[in-house]
């Protein structure tokens, strides 16, 4: 007598089905709903967690002017970089005008300029070696709210 094999049993289609779509509305749901539980974050507000803790915290989004400053200070400490470059690639001389270091391809365009897109202030003292490159501020004109960098 020969015993018939058994098939194996063959998976419900419509059970797959079924928890394939419930999985994939699962995950759907979750994107959508992620946010469930916390706080909204509202206008003018940015919301970080504290590094110690680990909660969330709420801080005011930066104006304007201080993504301005920021931009400033970070294209201020390019051009620092940039010079004594320069002069390693000029026999030790410092540029007369920050245009040089962009003809030069050192910097491009944007960077000799502040975060509110005037020009940076370049001065040399080539006598005594010292340069300074400056931002006139918000303002722009000279006052207290100046962005210096010396050196």
């Amino acid at each position: 007598m020969s015993r018939r094999r058994r098939r194996p049993r063959r998976p419900n289609r419509k059970v797959s089905l079924l928890v394939t779509l419930a999985a994939v509305a699962g995950v759907a749901i979750g994107f959508a709903f992620g946010n469930l539980g916390r706080e909204a974050k509202l206008p003018g507000e940015a919301i970080r967690t504290d590094d110690a803790t680990g909660h969330w915290t709420r801080h005011a989004e930066p104006t304007a002017d201080v993504n301005a400053e920021i931009l400033t200070n970070t294209r201020i400490r390019l051009v620092m970089q940039a010079l004594p470059t320069y002069a390693l690639l000029n026999a030790g001389e410092l540029p007369a005008t920050l245009d040089a270091l962009v003809s030069d391809g050192l910097l491009g365009k944007d960077a000799v300029r502040d975060g509110w897109d005037r020009p940076l202030i370049y001065t040399l003292d080539a006598e005594e070696g010292v340069f300074a490159v400056r931002s006139l501020g918000p303002d722009g004109v000279p006052s207290e709210d100046d962005i210096p960098r010396e050196e």
